[in-house]
């Protein structure tokens, strides 16, 4: 995965040396020009906040109510019946 390929935007951060050091060395280690690795390791972090962002946990109590809401839904109301039909 090329993180660089697009190269449209700009993005400038302060650190401090020992910060900017330690990166630089952990990039040479993984064979990643710095602006790859940086790019790289902030896209997986962002995407792996994102991605428990959407997950839903629930107590089994709460599994077990919503898959019994979805296996038995209740009737819709008329309001959603005259939506349903006027969409």
């Amino acid at each position: 995965m090329s993180a660089t390929t697009n190269r449209a935007e700009r993005l400038n951060v302060r650190l401090s040396t020992q910060a900017r050091e330690e990166i630089t060395q952990a990039a040479h280690a993984s064979g990643q020009d710095l602006t790859s690795f940086v790019i790289g390791a902030a896209l997986d972090r962002a995407r792996r906040v994102l991605l428990e962002e959407r997950i839903l946990y629930l107590s089994t109590a709460d599994a077990e109510q919503l898959e019994l809401v979805l296996d038995n839904p209740p009737e819709p109301t008329e309001f959603l019946r005259r939506l349903m039909r006027d969409s």
